[in-house]
């Protein structure tokens, strides 16, 4: 058995955040003594997960919850945590091609004189202006 501030220190988390996940049933200790709180190793494998599935950005702390929870919905929140994952993905390649482009950029100034920086910006001109339009 571990004591909360063990665990905390090993987990890297705040006592506090221990004691939250213990308030929304996500992580309750094997037992109390006194006002001190003790886990084995069957709630370091749950804290462990809910590490893994929150702490890392798989998904939030409701859908962990959820996932954890005793509810069906355990395939629906995993593939909208994967779409939205694959929608991150998609964005920071594209931002990653795009700074990839500047620091190749013959301009002496990419960032302020890049053509491809500038049909990028036009573009989210152009979205924003018809977005404003439409509403």
């Amino acid at each position: 058995m571990y004591s909360i501030s063990v665990v905390a220190k090993a987990f890297g988390v705040p006592i506090s955040t221990l004691r939250y996940y213990d308030e929304l049933g996500l992580l309750a200790p094997a037992e109390r003594r006194g006002n001190v709180r003790y886990y084995g190793r069957g709630e370091l494998e749950r804290l462990a997960l809910i590490q893994r599935l929150h702490h890392q950005g798989l998904v939030s702390l409701a859908d962990t919850a959820e996932l954890l929870g005793e509810g069906a919905r355990g395939r629906e929140v995993l593939t909208a945590a994967a779409a939205t994952i694959a929608g991150r993905i998609a964005e920071l390649t594209g931002a990653h091609r795009l700074l990839e482009h500047l620091l190749t950029c013959p301009n002496a100034d990419p960032v302020r004189d890049c053509t491809v920086m500038r049909a990028e910006l036009g573009e989210i001109i152009d979205a924003a202006l018809a977005d404003q339009e439409t509403s």
